[in-house]
């Protein structure tokens, strides 16, 4: 941090001899750049003993401005200027061991630097200090602690303690949550041109926190950060040109953006931008290209990059086909709870395992339902015992009801594998419902397995195995009223046309010309209903890249018609509606899938849908072994509280559901522990 002194002369000397003036002088040609200038006059100030000039002449060889970079001289000027009881100085030693910048990092020095400036009303210092809380660095985490020096420094006007402020509230992390309060302290940050709080202010209004879902507000705040050169915002606006939110969908256009994004090392932009690449959207469809970028977000753990590897190994795309390496690629997106990648393995798994039984190669457009083959059992046997494992286990089929309801989960079992391999007492330790649980025991009773042992010798043990129950194929997927009007019940108006619209979906896998095998992707229909009830303007909003889906999308729309006069709501407007239409991924999936709670832990968890991640919903919790707060209580926006008391068994269920015109519904079954 450069600091500059105010004098009183209105015009400074070109040669002048107090330090107030020598420093002023020395910014104006930084100013212009002219570093080695610069430095010529901040030594003269220094010279003399000035403070501020002594921490200016640190700050250019912090930076290498017009010298080599030099961080241990840039520390000697610091404490020199800092041991006059100079703030900036002291906030910029601080900044130095907070980075380990030319020395060890150590942030409990960081703090003892910090806070002298602080002491003093500097605002940077003040909000450092909060930075310390907020991530538990040389302190305990503690975030009131953290909101409080934020706050401080926020009320002198600084922008990124005001960003901070809005963060905290906006996740909820020592206050009450609040997405009024958080759009509130972004907007004065971002006012005072802070790239990040527009940045977030463009992420609040394109998923709709504390303001109306507004996707030409968040294009202005994205373009504000982006000119500023903010990855995140010139990622985002290459996500919303490439699904037509706010602005015509222009993969060209959006290629651009997440280009100006992957160049700076975003993981988000370069994952879209590999994925442009893959299916050939505003740019060359090009494989190598597309795995150029997905490694480099690979390599910063970017689990979509991760997934998106495997699919290319599993189909050979670009590369040589290799299932092993496939596999291995989407183990690692699983492990950081990546649904698409789950739902990628398990198929994967299927169709190896259908290959080894019957001597055929076999790609599954659609997947009822299927098992953790790859892993299950999942269970640790102690006592030196082996464990038992699979060797037949057909998949268990799909109950209409959950069909209908679009339901997914998981439903954990307990069960005997007796010393002949047999499956005995299978009992359902947490249910999903929707007639799941009884396919999932149907399934499993046909399972066979080779027994567990000891010593060499068969042996009865009990193991868990959970069942994964997921959607895929042709379906619908999200289903919205743009400029839905309070009171009204669109939700249920709706309901007929996309029944039959997701009936002629579905149909489409009949017909092995538009039959999508393993690809996977999505289209985004837009129509308006005319006052008759009739389907009229069907346009693409989001295409998916395949001209045969989009046609066939817009071919199950338009012809619909619903037999019932518009929503007094919706009188004197148009009534336009949304729909999402998917090919072989979920509708809906809980993030994370498989948490691990401490008794008194919180979790926050989101609801996940193509394109989108929320946390609203119609939220629930539920277990075999408690009822009530004895199971833990979830907030409105999905903030799971673990019970204070271990219920028995330790396992509980979340539950989010999307209500509306396609009512969708995932759920997350979380294992609870004792505090270590």
């Amino acid at each position: 941090m450069i600091s500059a002194r105010a004098i009183a002369q209105d015009v400074v000397s070109p040669n002048p001899t107090t330090p107030a003036a020598q420093v002023q002088l020395g910014n104006t040609y930084l100013a212009q750049q002219n570093y080695s200038m610069a430095m010529t006059w901040f030594r003269k100030a220094a010279d003399q003993g000035d403070a501020v000039g002594q921490n200016n002449i640190g700050w250019l060889y912090q930076n290498g401005f017009g010298v080599k970079q030099d961080y241990p001289e840039a520390m000697t000027w610091y404490r020199k200027s800092a041991n006059q009881g100079y703030a900036a100085a002291q906030v910029n030693i601080g900044w130095l061991y907070h980075n380990g910048w030319g020395l060890t990092q150590d942030y409990a020095e960081a703090m003892t630097w910090y806070r002298k400036a602080a002491n003093q009303g500097n605002a940077k210092a003040q909000t450092n200090i909060g930075w310390l809380y907020e991530k538990g660095l040389g302190v305990k985490q503690d975030y009131p602690e953290a909101l409080t020096w934020y706050l401080e420094a926020a009320d002198k006007g600084n922008a990124q303690a005001q960003n901070n402020v809005g963060f905290l509230y906006e996740k909820g992390l020592g206050v009450k949550q609040d997405y009024a309060e958080a759009l509130a302290w972004y907007y004065r940050a971002a006012d005072q041109g802070h790239a990040q709080a527009q940045t977030n202010l463009g992420v609040f209004y394109r998923n709709g926190f504390g303001d109306k879902q507004d996707y030409v507000q968040a294009m202005k705040w994205f373009r504000k950060a982006a000119d500023q050169g903010d990855a995140k915002a010139q990622a985002n606006i290459g996500w919303l040109y490439e699904h037509g939110m706010g602005v015509q969908p222009d993969c060209a256009e959006a290629a651009t953006w997440y280009r100006r994004a992957a160049d700076q090392g975003s993981p988000f932009g370069q994952t879209n931008l590999g994925a442009l690449y893959q299916d050939g959207c505003g740019v060359n469809q090009d494989y190598a290209e597309a795995m150029t970028w997905y490694r480099k977000a690979a390599d910063q753990n970017d689990a979509g990059a991760q997934n998106n590897i495997g699919w290319l190994y599993q189909n050979g795309f670009g590369v040589k086909r290799d299932y092993a390496e496939a596999m291995t690629w989407y183990r690692k997106a699983v492990e950081q709870g990546n649904a698409l990648a789950q739902a990628n393995l398990k198929t994967l798994t299927k169709d190896l395992q259908e290959d080894q039984t019957h001597g055929t190669t076999q790609n599954n457009g659609s997947v009822a339902a299927t098992s953790d083959k790859g892993n299950a059992p999942r269970v640790i046997m102690p006592g030196g015992i082996h464990a038992p494992r699979a060797i037949y286990q057909p998949d268990p089929e799909y109950s209409e009801e959950a069909r209908k309801a679009n339901f997914t989960g998981e439903v954990l079992l307990s069960l005997v594998i007796g010393p002949d391999g047999q499956p005995r007492n299978i009992k359902v330790v947490v249910p999903l419902g929707e007639g799941l649980d009884e396919k999932a025991v149907d399934a499993v009773k046909t399972w066979k397995f080779e027994p567990a042992t000891k010593d060499g010798k068969p042996v009865a043990v009990q193991i868990m195995i959970e069942i994964n129950f997921n959607l895929y194929g042709l379906q619908v997927g999200r289903v919205e009223v743009v400029g839905d009007p309070q009171g009204v019940n669109s939700g249920s108006y709706l309901s007929p046309i996309v029944l039959e619209a997701g009936k002629c979906w579905s149909k489409l896998t009949e017909d092995k010309t538009h039959a999508p095998s393993i690809k996977q992707g999505q289209v985004t229909i837009q129509f308006v209903l005319n006052k008759d009830g009739r389907v009229g303007a069907t346009e693409i909003a989001s295409p998916s890249g395949d001209d045969l889906l989009d046609r066939g999308a817009c071919d199950c729309v338009s012809p619909l018609k619903i037999d019932a006069p518009l929503p007094a709501g919706f009188k004197g407007k148009d009534f336009i509606v949304r729909m999402q239409l998917l090919y072989n991924i979920a509708a809906m999936s809980l993030t994370p899938g498989h948490a691990q709670i401490a008794v008194g832990g919180r979790e926050q968890f989101y609801i996940e849908m193509p394109g989108i991640v929320s946390k609203t919903a119609d939220w629930s919790v539920t277990g075999v072994g408690c009822t009530g707060a004895t199971c833990g209580t979830v907030s409105p926006d999905g903030l799971y509280t673990a019970p204070d008391v271990l219920p028995r068994p330790p396992f509980i269920r979340v539950k989010g559901t999307l209500a509306g015109a396609n009512p969708i519904a995932a759920s997350a079954v979380v294992t609870l522990v004792e505090k270590h």
